[in-house]
């Protein structure tokens, strides 16, 4: 047959040629309507929805001929569904031989033998042929009819028979796959179920050991001989003596029927092993038959988390209690306070002066030091009471049932006399002093982190009376902390929020009155309470570490302003910038200012940078940074000149520029002859060193004319200018006429704190 499923393929074989032509007529030219009718005369309707069969008509003459035929096309894989073969074809094979033969090719051809004479009855055909219904007889002379119906009842039927072949075919060929499959399943789960490194345990619903794995012999070290058993009860027994809690493992092994609960265990044996038992439902078709039980030993995991959470919860160098741990003991504290109707205190120890210890002695020392004062508190406290270090140099007791403020006190006492024995340490007698806080509960509290919280403020409150020293906690204390931390507050937003912004201070040549420079002056303008000045947030800000982000932007800004003066058109001016002790300290600052030139493209000519006596004296490394910054080609004046720790050493090692008098001394010329006679030797000094000289807080005539009589360089002051903004100062350095005037200017209005 053809690909298509309508056309077949038929052999005729008759030594009578022109048989051949009867079949090739009946079976190939008959009109399609005579066909349809007799499909529905042979099928019934069902045919009338499908399309007639078609045939391909091969003949030959004998026997052999046919048969070779069929097997050269079987060769290459095409299919004969019928045969019509002559009884009679002398000189060679008969009818029954040639059957013979084509069966021996191809049993499945279906196949007509065509016969005008009884030589072979149909039970003697039978006999030589074996009972099949793939033979049928046809009587000559036969009409076309006869012809067409066998033609098409026997393709039919033998394309049926191929279908269910392949069918069957490809159904036993799934069954041997699925076998096949099942098999290998069942062999790799066995062997899973072997090689499993943990124990296994399947237990029915009767309570019948169904089966288990040799690592449940060899892991949990019960006998074989209990197992094979496959009684769960004399296994329960075996178990029982051998585990810290038999109850809880007997509930693991109960089946408990319709539980589909999976469930994690764990199992501790009484010779210190410790199992994890994984136990999960055993089904058959979705319906729970038993339970599976795997064993797996975590002894070691078990251990070490144990040690795990210990170090999570204590502090590696004095073996107490840390933060976590405190945390956990003040809840049970307040556990056990609420169910007795008591009171405890919570005791925040810090240590005076730990810093400068480490810092002179070394990290080994103090850390030795920490011990041996943890080891005395420890001793001090009693066995209901819990002792833990917070970090650094800072402890906290919880002292239970505080119901008096009196007896609270009397054992903080005892805690400051317990460090007025000195420690000997590397060949030192080392004194501590502490500073202790105080918090109660619940009268301060009903919360864990507020009554820690509390007893931290109090102990700052005893810290500012300076040593050996406790408070307790009271609300006020809090008011004070909060309005603090609102100032820290508002001051982060300030950046975020871009509330600062400069003004300029001009700076005059009292040789020749004109204008040298401007000072660049840090102002706040805050959302509410209006403009601030430096004195009012700067300390806040060097404390909390925000002056060196709020000075970077201070630089960045006035050399980006100068730049842009400069652009459009108006007189180069020198802009002075304070520079704070943390910005100077910082290992970068000395980048940060060359990128910042970088970046506005200002000449650094136009940048003078101010440092106070204190700031220079305070970095070892000075001299090293100022002659880095100078080579940048900025300025360097050191201001408040006077005021500080002052070295005249640096005065003639460091390459600097300019001397800023301290206003404090100009504001008491005529009144006090001490600061007159500093005045004149500054300016003097300055002289002798090629130092430019400026004086600060120039408010009066009579201040003025002392400078000019006294060669001051130049000034600074309200005498001259207010700080002005930077609409102002464009004014003033767009018209020369404005510059000219402010030599003259009087104080008028507010000024500058």
């Amino acid at each position: 047959m053809n690909n298509n499923n309508n056309i077949f393929r038929i052999m005729v074989i008759d030594d009578n040629v022109s048989i051949h032509h009867d079949f090739i007529k009946i079976l190939k030219t008959e009109s399609s309507s005579k066909l349809e009718k007799l499909s529905t005369e042979l099928f019934g309707e069902i045919a009338n929805s499908a399309e007639l069969p078609q045939f391909e008509i091969d003949v030959a003459s004998q026997g052999k001929e046919g048969v070779e035929k069929i097997k050269k096309a079987l060769d290459q894989g095409v299919h004969y569904a019928l045969a019509f073969v002559d009884i009679r074809m002398p000189p060679g094979w008969d009818g029954i031989e040639t059957i013979k033969h084509i069966w021996e090719i191809d049993k499945d051809i279906q196949v007509v033998i065509c016969t005008a004479y009884s030589d072979y009855s149909w039970e003697e055909t039978v006999a030589h042929l074996g009972k099949t219904d793939n033979l049928l007889i046809l009587k000559k002379p036969f009409d076309n009819v006869s012809v067409r119906q066998l033609a098409c009842a026997m393709t039919t039927k033998w394309h049926l028979a191929k279908v269910s072949r392949n069918y069957t075919a490809n159904l036993q060929k799934q069954v041997e796959d699925r076998t096949l499959s099942l098999q290998e399943s069942l062999s790799l789960v066995k062997s899973t179920f072997e090689s499993s490194s943990d124990g296994i345990l399947v237990i029915n619903n009767e309570g019948a050991i169904v089966d288990y794995n040799k690592q449940m012999i060899t892991l949990m070290g019960i006998p074989k001989e209990i197992l094979d058993t496959k009684s769960k009860k004399i296994f329960l027994k075996y178990m029982k003596d051998k585990l810290i809690n038999p109850d809880n493992f007997m509930q693991i092994c109960n089946p408990l029927g319709n539980d589909d609960e999976i469930r994690i265990d764990t199992i501790k044996f009484n010779n210190g092993k410790i199992f994890e038992c994984y136990s999960q439902p055993h089904k058959l078709t979705d319906e729970i038959i038993g339970r599976v039980l795997d064993f797996r030993d975590i002894t070691k995991r078990a251990k070490l988390e144990e040690e795990l959470l210990y170090q999570a919860k204590h502090d590696h160098l004095t073996g107490l209690g840390n933060r976590l741990k405190l945390i956990e003991q003040l809840k049970l504290a307040i556990n056990l306070a609420d169910q007795s109707k008591s009171s405890f205190a919570v005791v925040f120890i810090d240590f005076d002066r730990f810093k400068l210890i480490n810092d002179s002695l070394t990290h080994l020392v103090g850390d030795e030091l920490l011990k041996n004062a943890a080891n005395r508190l420890r001793d001090a406290i009693r066995s209901g009471d819990t002792l833990c270090r917070l970090g650094g140099d800072e402890f906290v007791i919880i002292l239970m049932n505080a119901d008096k403020k009196e007896g609270v006190e009397k054992k903080v006492d005892k805690l400051i006399d317990l460090f007025s024995k000195p420690f000997e340490l590397s060949g030192r007698l080392i004194t501590l002093t502490i500073s202790i806080g105080v918090s109660i509960y619940p009268d301060d509290s009903k919360n864990v982190d507020v009554l820690l919280r509390n007893a931290d403020i109090a102990m700052y409150q005893a810290k500012a009376i300076k040593g050996n020293s406790f408070q307790f906690y009271h609300p006020d204390m809090s008011i004070k902390t909060m309005t603090e931390l609102d100032q820290e507050a508002d001051l982060r937003n300030a950046i975020v929020n871009q509330e600062f912004f400069l003004c300029y201070q001009p700076q005059i040549n009292l040789s020749n009155d004109k204008l040298v420079a401007l000072e660049a002056l840090l102002r706040w303008r805050h959302p509410t309470k209006g403009v601030i000045l430096p004195i009012d947030f700067v300390p806040l800000a060097e404390e909390i570490g925000l002056i060196v982000p709020i000075g970077e932007w201070v630089l960045r800004t006035v050399c980006q302003q100068s730049k842009a003066w400069q652009e459009a058109g108006l007189l180069p001016v020198r802009i002075a910038v304070n520079i704070s002790a943390q910005q100077f300290k910082q290992h970068n600052i000395v980048d940060v200012i060359r990128n910042i030139l970088n970046e506005s493209k200002l000449d650094p000519k136009y940048l003078e940078l101010e440092l106070t006596e204190n700031v220079i004296l305070s970095s070892r490394d000075v001299i090293t940074i100022v002659s880095a910054l100078k080579k940048l080609g900025v300025m360097i004046a050191i201001d408040d000149f006077g005021t500080g720790y002052s070295s005249l050493s640096y005065l003639h090692e460091l390459p600097m520029d300019r001397l800023k008098i301290d206003g404090s001394f100009i504001k008491h010329i005529q009144t006090a002859s001490d600061d007159e006679v500093i005045i004149r030797a500054v300016i003097a000094m300055a002289k002798n060193l090629d130092l430019e000289v400026l004086a600060e807080g120039v408010e009066t005539e009579t201040q003025l004319q002392f400078l000019k009589d006294h060669e001051c360089g130049d000034v600074q002051g309200y005498y001259f200018s207010k700080p002005l903004s930077t609409e102002e100062i464009e004014g003033y350095l767009r018209s020369p006429e404005k510059q000219a005037s402010m030599v003259n200017k009087m104080l008028e209005t507010d000024k500058e704190v």
